[in-house]
């Protein structure tokens, strides 16, 4: 019986559903799992049974007046459900209700897939009856054979085994260091475990009383008005799931990034319809994210943008479209001799000390990097002449100032500018001209930098740059 074979293996799905289908029907769904994984369990332990003879039998499995259902291959699969069901506290007339519509699925797959092809089908409907028929027939005698006794003890033995089972996912979900609330199919609060009450605590909120033992009608939005607008267009919806993402001021943690995710009740029987919410404080990771990004543009001892970040900066610059562009190149005098004579935490006085004054003196748009070791650079987009003479002037004025008020961290650098059009002229080009600029002040400077260098030394020693 090649086709009902086929037939009954390809299409689990529909049994599943057709199934469920009728048990939701017929209110079985009381009794029955919330998971689907246990419904295709179910069908398919009767598929591969129903398919088994299938192939072995030759014809159809009538019932005889002596048969012995221990023996028979049909009648040992129905003892197998007897003892299963039995110890599960399920009751004979509640058992033969629901397997009257797994039988009436199969049929129905049978009926709706061979009279489409005006194929006759009688034949495979009869044998299918007359499998469930055997099956129910052995669950029965099973049923009624096993003594009152053992019966209470099997059923006393799975009680205790079902507390255990409940005792333990509840510690499993008390356990669980991610908050977690679940509402029921009103949006009230139903149950929380304890890391969601420590949650509510630390937003300024009593979650002990929707901790406690007894019952609050509590709406979710009422506890975090802040989420009533996401949630109620995750209930609106359609989506399984939906994350959020939120920051919140909490008393003592103060502002906190956290993901929310909204999740609906994995229940193909519709008889807990209720929502599932799991708050993720991703603070901590959001802040290394962001310190890795900044590290990865900035320049970790200054703090001004690096080379990186410039050379992304010049080609945003290359489309023109904040012409025009100014470039301003500074480059620390005696970085060297500072080093030398004074050791390197002096010369990272001196270039922190420059990257301030920098900082100071140019506008809110403009771009200072740290392009080198003693090199800075400064891009000014949109930028007028009289701009570019202005923003100069003020570094003149902070550098002049500095000195005056920090006699011990004295500074000096040289510069040199240009002023083009990104688009025409190529930003290479402007940064040319700025770089040989600079250096001609660079040459006019060199010897009295060492000069002021050398009198600064001997007026204060080892007390320069050593703060």
């Amino acid at each position: 019986m090649k086709e009902p074979v086929e037939l009954i293996q390809s299409n689990q799905t529909f049994l599943i559903r057709r199934t469920l289908e009728y048990a939701k029907m017929h209110n079985y769904t009381k009794y029955t799992s919330t998971l689907e994984e246990a419904w295709r369990t179910s069908i398919n332990g009767l598929s591969e049974a129903l398919i088994s003879v299938l192939k072995s039998c030759e014809s159809i499995p009538e019932l005889n007046v002596d048969e012995d259902y221990a023996n028979d291959p049909i009648g040992s699969f129905g003892i197998l459900e007897a003892q299963l069901h039995r110890k599960r506290g399920v009751t004979l007339e509640m058992f033969l209700g629901l397997m009257k519509y797994y039988r009436q699925s199969y049929l129905d797959l049978i009926i709706e897939t061979y009279r489409k092809q005006n194929i006759d089908c009688d034949y495979f409907l009869l044998f299918i009856n007359r499998f469930f028929d055997r099956v129910e027939l052995a669950f029965s005698s099973e049923w009624i054979n096993e003594k009152k006794e053992v019966l209470t003890l099997s059923l006393q033995n799975t009680n205790r085994m079902m507390t255990n089972e409940k005792n333990k996912y509840l510690t499993i979900f008390e356990s669980i260091p991610t908050p977690s609330i679940i509402l029921d199919s009103n949006n009230m609060i139903d149950n929380m475990n304890n890391a969601a009450k420590e949650f509510l605590k630390s937003a300024g909120i009593d979650g002990t009383s929707y901790y406690s033992n007894e019952k609050h009608e509590i709406y979710l939005v009422h506890v975090f008005p802040w989420l009533a607008e996401e949630f109620t267009a995750f209930i609106n919806g359609n989506d399984i799931e939906v994350s959020i993402e939120k920051n919140l001021k909490m008393l003592e943690l103060g502002t906190r990034n956290l993901v929310i995710n909204f999740h609906r009740m994995l229940d193909v029987s519709e008889k807990y319809k209720g929502t599932v919410i799991i708050f993720t404080d991703l603070t901590y990771r959001k802040q290394i994210e962001d310190r890795l990004k900044f590290i990865s543009f900035h320049d970790d001892l200054t703090g001004l943008y690096n080379r990186a970040f410039f050379n992304e900066e010049l080609l945003r610059l290359c489309s023109g479209r904040s012409n025009p562009v100014a470039i301003i190149e500074c480059d620390v005098d005696g970085l060297k001799v500072v080093n030398d004579t004074l050791g390197h935490h002096a010369g990272d006085l001196l270039i922190t000390s420059t990257a301030s004054i920098l900082r100071r003196s140019i506008r809110e748009n403009d771009v200072a990097a740290r392009v080198g070791g003693d090199e800075f650079t400064i891009v000014l987009p949109n930028c007028s002449p009289g701009s570019l003479k202005e923003v100069c002037q003020r570094i003149e004025f902070e550098l002049e100032k500095h000195n005056k008020e920090n006699s011990y961290l004295p500074v000096s650098f040289s510069i040199g500018a240009a002023l083009g059009d990104a688009h025409n002229d190529s930003l290479d080009h402007i940064y040319r001209n700025a770089d040989n600029e600079m250096y001609k002040n660079k040459q006019e400077k060199r010897e009295q930098y060492k000069l002021w260098f050398n009198s600064l030394y001997a007026k204060y020693g080892d007390k320069l740059f050593n703060n």
